[in-house]
């Protein structure tokens, strides 16, 4: 996108379509992967050769040539065929039935609608959560992996990551509790609250050894963020 030679009104409509529809076209099909050399692991299968493990897989990868973790057929039958349909159209079916006996028409459609519509405000607000957070110049990305839970890894944790504002229960729950990411790399498996109480911790440990924290308001992040897409 950032290399395309047309207007830039069009890129920031191609980041917005991008923004509602990423956990289906972005996501999924990374956390497809990632399941996937997970197995590949336990198994003891080795890495094709000319794989790099960490470059994404999209939509377009799927579409216009190919991946070794899966195919197009697969992703849509294992991942995305069985969402769509369960979750937007069979899961509201008791509402045939109810209008029915109601005498009206529309409660199903209705239903599929609303679906639909909050599917789209989730990857809104997920976009905004946590691809900010990962994103921007002053974000480091590591090529080589690093032992789990090493000095290492832990430094890793703080340089990749961004923290949004935090502290308060109503500031972290219109975050999702996203708003601690640097924590939330550093111990996947805390409760929110634990993130809460971890971070200023944290905060002063990396302070005190000269370790960039960075901290920023959420919408700083998407400005910089989509500036990096558009170019």
């Amino acid at each position: 996108l950032r290399e395309m030679k047309a207007p830039l009104i069009f890129k920031y409509i191609y980041v917005f379509v991008a923004a509602c529809t990423w956990k289906w076209l972005y996501y999924s099909p990374n956390t497809y992967k990632e399941l996937k050399l997970a197995k590949w692991r336990r198994e003891g299968k080795k890495m094709p050769a000319g794989v790099i493990a960490s470059d994404a897989v999209t939509m377009k990868t799927l579409l216009t040539t190919s991946t070794p973790f899966y195919t197009l057929s697969e992703f849509f039958m294992v991942v995305l065929g069985p969402y769509l349909l369960i979750h937007f159209f069979i899961l509201p079916m008791p509402l045939l039935f109810v209008q029915q006996y109601l005498g009206r028409e529309d409660m199903y459609t209705n239903a599929v609608k609303n679906l639909f519509l909050a599917d789209i405000l989730t990857n809104l607000h997920g976009f905004l959560a946590v691809v900010t957070n990962h994103a921007g110049d002053d974000m480091y990305r590591f090529r080589e992996g690093c032992r789990p839970f090493s000095g290492s890894f832990y430094l890793r944790q703080v340089l990749a990551s961004v923290d949004f504002a935090y502290g308060s229960d109503i500031v972290d729950f219109f975050h999702g509790w996203l708003n601690y990411q640097i924590e939330h790399h550093m111990w996947p498996n805390l409760s929110m609250l634990s993130y809460q109480k971890s971070a200023p911790f944290v905060k002063e440990i990396c302070d005190r050894h000269g370790v960039p924290y960075v901290q920023e308001n959420v919408f700083l992040r998407l400005k910089k963020t989509v500036d990096i897409m558009v170019g």
